[in-house]
């Protein structure tokens, strides 16, 4: 199936920090390894397998969907977002006519979604995916390309910064459509402008929250200024035409940063987007964009997205607690002997079982805040094979997480 290359629709509209621990734990002789996800705080997740995953990033609408949508989705078997990073889709950059200067507006839909981040933030956050905010032209002649001066660049970094400050974000990205460059007597874009933003804005939120830039627009040609490069303080560049695979060119960006793969999801098909999944993968890049995550269960869909990333499906709606699950093998009197390690942090965690092909064992009293262990030795002859389920059960109902470990040798 060919598609003809559009720009998302309903462009024109006017317009996080928490560490999720995440279930799919591999283990090492007398070592643990916790596959964690990080937040923008977190640098401890070196150890975590998942880190060498490409992000898979979704644009939500919210002007006709809400953010809360992303945490419907999972990778199977984990506790893992099935989405890294989620933007919201989007602020504005306004131009104030009297005072002659550009200003951060926030549409009611936008205000409303930063208001209540209780419920449309901070669930995806404690899953592991990223919040950012896209700031986005509104045909006033306000743009992130036409800063005259540092000074004005560094005054609208200042407006942002406290937005995500504020609501507790975990970055920012940049769209340069529909600003409408000389409307209402604005100048036309310039070298200067986005590289001075991207350098205010760095210093203001420093090296932990994302910058990322969706790749269109004059901002996209001027990403060198006076020995700086832009490229040099972003996290990520999406292709910004979607149903197309396009590598964005950015100095200072190598492809572990990079998303050429773009997928609409209401429009590319299916078995595009799983081309451009496993493209993604074979040839080293960085991160997936995908766009308009609306309402209801498109598993299947995002599935033929998240099983080339990360050999998993993709699963919605199902039962999520905020623990960690820690798997250790070792040996004792000549059998191994598997050591589970449930930290939660959920009062809704009741209980859990753990089966492997060394047994079946369950506990019923899991506390939030406090560590639960639970221990099988292989008896009768069992043989381990670097494989176990480990259910949690309680109010959410219950949810399987496959938890692989290394077998040691045991004589």
């Amino acid at each position: 199936m060919t598609e003809s290359i559009r720009r998302r629709p309903g462009r024109n509209r006017r317009g996080r920090t928490a560490i999720a621990a995440l279930a799919l734990g591999a283990a090492v002789i007398g070592t643990t390894l916790t596959a964690t996800a990080a937040t923008a705080s977190d640098d401890t997740a070196q150890n975590d397998p998942a880190q060498d995953d490409p992000k898979r990033v979704v644009y939500v609408e919210v002007n006709s969907n809400d953010m809360a949508g992303v945490a419907d989705y999972t990778l199977e078997g984990t506790l893992r977002p099935a989405f890294d990073i989620a933007v919201i889709f989007a602020a504005n950059i306004n131009y104030d006519t009297e005072k002659q200067q550009a200003y951060l507006h926030l549409n009611d839909r936008v205000t409303e979604t930063l208001d209540d981040a209780e419920h449309q933030i901070r669930p995806l956050q404690q899953r592991g995916t990223k919040v950012l905010l896209s700031i986005l032209g509104n045909h006033q002649g306000a743009g992130i390309a036409n800063f005259a001066s540092r000074e004005e660049a560094a005054a609208f970094a200042e407006e942002v910064a406290a937005v995500v400050e504020q609501y507790g974000l975990d970055g920012v990205d940049f769209d340069d459509e529909w600003s409408k460059y000389g409307e209402n007597g604005t100048g036309q874009p310039n070298d200067s402008s986005f590289v001075y933003l991207v350098e205010e804005l760095r210093e203001r939120l420093g090296p932990d929250k994302l910058l990322t830039l969706y790749n269109i627009g004059p901002a996209a040609d001027a990403t060198e200024y006076d020995g700086v490069r832009a490229g040099d303080l972003l996290d990520y560049a999406w292709n910004p035409w979607y149903g197309y695979w396009d590598v964005p060119q950015i100095a200072g960006m190598e492809k572990d940063r990079l998303a050429p793969g773009a997928i609409d999801l209401t429009r590319t098909a299916q078995d595009r987007a799983q081309q451009f999944a496993q493209r993604t993968v074979d040839e080293g890049f960085g991160a997936v964009v995908t766009y308009n995550l609306t309402a209801g269960d498109h598993s299947d869909y995002i599935s033929s997205i998240t099983e080339p990333l990360t050999g998993l499906a993709t699963v919605y709606q199902a039962a999520w607690y905020d623990a960690a699950v820690h798997a250790t093998a070792t040996c004792a009197g000549g059998d191994v002997k598997l050591k589970v390690r449930i930290d939660s942090e959920d009062s809704a965690l009741a209980g859990a079982e753990v089966a492997s092909s060394i047994g079946i064992r369950s506990v019923d009293d899991i506390t939030a805040g406090e560590m639960t262990s639970i221990v099988q030795h292989a008896k009768k002859g069992a043989v381990a094979d670097g494989e176990l389920t480990v259910t949690l059960r309680g109010e959410a109902g219950d949810v399987a997480l496959d938890v692989p470990y290394d077998v040691p040798v045991c004589r």
